[in-house]
This record gives structure tokens, C-alpha cells and sequence, in this order.
């Protein structure tokens, strides 16, 4: 019988009293994911993630491990695309990308990426990498998965919460919270880590004074005009910064890009690119932006799928298994012809 209906003991009888304590909804999910992370509940998965282990390696750009990557032929890597770009910030042609397991290290080239799916895949200087076995079924709702990252224990092990769905991208999003009042100057009280406004450079206490060409008096004027545009436009704004205007370019991302400063200390950062994506399995897994780009597995040790993205507190969405092997077969097609760069598909 399928190891998929033997939950480990430990777990299974861990998660069975804390939902049959007196603790609130709230506290039992709680209670549960903080459960899935503990050291002694990560040793039971040791076993089950031993053969996807072999599967895992870390991406370097520039000398600096980045992410994981997922084996995925004797030579070909997939990986998080937008990763890639966090260094170099030419994430279509890195300057130099290897890939790295245990002791070993090969030189790595990029054969192209699908940017809606943020997956980029790598061709490793090795013929002699493990490839994942792959799961064919689609997990249910309520099964549980580990994350392996090529050590004894996986980095994390959670649930799936989710069959495959679409994760839409928002409404284009500043990242900013303002200071005064809806018919007060735009005076910015707060500006979103890894938001769209802190990367172009706006600060706290700056008062927009102009976005694109409408002059900007009040708050509420600013409210309105975002949601106009869509993620990805560069739109130019004007601030004054002590007693002196100065103009910045910025790249509107997503409400869904831009979450709270606050959540991220105290949960950790969230991935950069996590929405937009044709279909995803969710699932609870707390694990770092550079933890993406490896494998997530059921009971069985079989490859559900990639993970992409550290989307929320609670959330970590990953590219189901069947869409990694369609997008693998597409990209090496592509890659066939001669070509300078990587070949993507936007």
C-alpha cells in the first residue's frame, strides 16, 4: 500500500491532539505548522526525501548561492527565474551561473525561461545528475508534503491546501502607507520592503507632489490614480525631499508583491515574484525565498511539483509537476536553434 495512507506516526499523532484540544481554529492551524517545523517531526521525512535528496542542488550566480535548483535530466536544472536577477540584475543572461551538490560544482548555463511560470532551465557541465521521479496523480487537499534541500532533513514539511488553481496577479501596487488624511498632501509613512516604491528609491516622510502628468495635492488623488495602471508600468513620480523636488522611474508591481513591512519581520521575507502564476498547488510550508526552486514531495517520495514562490505568512506555492515537464519540453524546443541568449517566453 502507497506510503501516501501512512502518515508518519509522530505527526499524525501530534496533529490529532492538538485538534482535539480546547485551542481556538486559529491556534490549532498554528499550532500545527510551528508542529511541522520542529526538528524531530523533519527527522521522520528523512527516509522519505532520501531519493528526491539527490535531485536538489544550489544555484550559484556570481560566486553566491541564490536558490535551489531541481534536477530534472542528467544535465538539464530548473530553477526560480527572477532569482537569477537578484545580483546581476540581468536575469535573461546571467554572468555566471553554476550549480552546486555537496562537494561538487559545475558551470551552468541558462536555456531559457518562461517568465509567467518564473522558471528558468539550466544546462549543468555534467551528464551525471539524478533526475526526479515524478509524481503522476495530483495530491488532495489535506496530504502532507516535504520540501527536501539535498541535506538529511527537508527544510520544511507542511500540507496541501489546495487543488492546482490560477494565482491572478493583482491591481498595480505602490507599496507605500501614507501619513496624513485623504484631502492632506501625499506624505509617505511607510514604504513597503522589496515594494515597488522602495526600489526605485522614494522614502519615508517624501511628499508626492507628481504622478505622471496630474499634479498631486492631495492624498486621495494618489489613491485614485494607481489603480489605473497595471503591474509592470513605469510611471514617473515626483517628490519633494527636503524642500527639493527629485523625479524617480517606477515599476508598479502587484498588491500581492508588497506585503507589509511589519509581516516580514516577524514572518520573514516573501518572494519577489509570487503571483501571476497559470496554476499552482498552495500549500503551508514556511520556507525562505532562496528555499524556491527545489522539489516538494508526497509520502512516497515522488515529486509533486517546484516550488516558486513564498507568497504569504502561511503560503508557498508551487508549479504542479505536469506543468514543470510541459514547460521543460517547450523551453528545450525552443533552445534547439543557435543563440547568443537565453530564449524566453514572456
Amino acid at each position: 500500500m502507497s506510503n501516501h495512507y501512512h502518515t508518519p506516526n509522530l505527526l499524525l499523532a501530534a496533529v490529532a491532539a492538538i485538534a482535539a484540544s480546547s485551542l481556538s481554529g486559529s491556534l490549532v492551524a498554528q499550532s500545527i505548522r510551528t508542529l511541522s517545523q520542529c526538528d524531530s517531526v523533519r527527522q521522520v521525512y528523512a527516509p522519505i526525501i532520501k531519493e528526491a535528496n539527490r535531485s536538489v542542488v544550489e544555484v550559484v550566480v556570481d560566486g553566491e548561492v541564490r536558490i535551489l535548483g531541481t534536477v530534472v535530466g542528467k544535465d538539464l536544472v530548473v530553477t526560480k527565474y527572477s532569482e537569477l536577477a537578484r545580483k546581476t540584475k540581468k536575469a535573461d543572461n546571467p554572468a555566471k551561473l553554476q550549480c552546486k551538490q555537496g562537494k561538487d560544482t559545475w558551470s551552468a548555463t541558462q536555456l531559457g525561461f518562461n517568465r509567467p511560470a518564473d522558471l528558468a532551465l539550466l544546462r549543468v557541465a555534467t551528464a551525471q545528475l539524478s533526475p526526479v521521479q515524478w509524481q503522476t496523480t495530483v495530491p488532495e487537499t489535506g496530504a502532507f508534503t516535504a520540501s527536501p534541500d539535498g541535506t538529511q532533513t527537508p527544510r520544511g514539511v507542511g500540507i496541501v491546501g489546495s487543488a492546482p488553481y490560477q494565482h491572478t496577479i493583482k491591481k498595480a501596487f505602490l507599496g507605500v502607507q501614507f501619513a496624513n488624511a485623504e484631502d492632506q498632501p501625499a506624505k509617505l509613512g511607510q514604504v513597503v520592503a522589496h515594494g515597488a516604491a522602495r526600489a526605485a528609491g522614494l522614502l519615508v516622510d517624501d511628499i508626492v507632489v507628481k504622478f505622471q502628468d496630474e499634479v498631486i495635492t492631495e492624498t486621495q488623488q494618489l489613491r485614485e490614480a494607481i489603480p489605473n495602471c497595471k503591474p509592470g508600468d513605469k510611471v514617473s513620480i515626483t517628490v519633494l525631499r527636503d524642500a527639493e523636488e527629485k523625479t524617480f522611474e517606477v515599476e508598479l508591481g502587484t498588491n500581492n508583491n508588497a506585503a507589509t513591512s511589519g509581516q516580514e519581520n516577524v514572518w520573514g521575507a516573501l518572494s519577489d515574484v509570487r503571483s501571476g502564476f497559470q496554476q499552482v498547488l498552495q500549500h503551508d510550508t514556511v520556507l525562505k525565498p532562496a528555499d524556491c526552486g527545489g522539489p516538494i514531495v508526497d509520502l512516497d517520495g515522488k515529486v509533486l511539483g517546484v516550488n516558486i514562490a513564498r507568497a504569504g505568512r502561511i503560503e508557498t506555492l508551487a508549479l504542479p509537476a505536469a506543468q514543470v515537464q510541459q514547460l521543460i519540453k517547450s523551453l528545450l524546443v525552443k533552445s534547439q536553434p543557435a543563440a547568443k541568449k537565453p530564449i524566453g517566453t514572456d
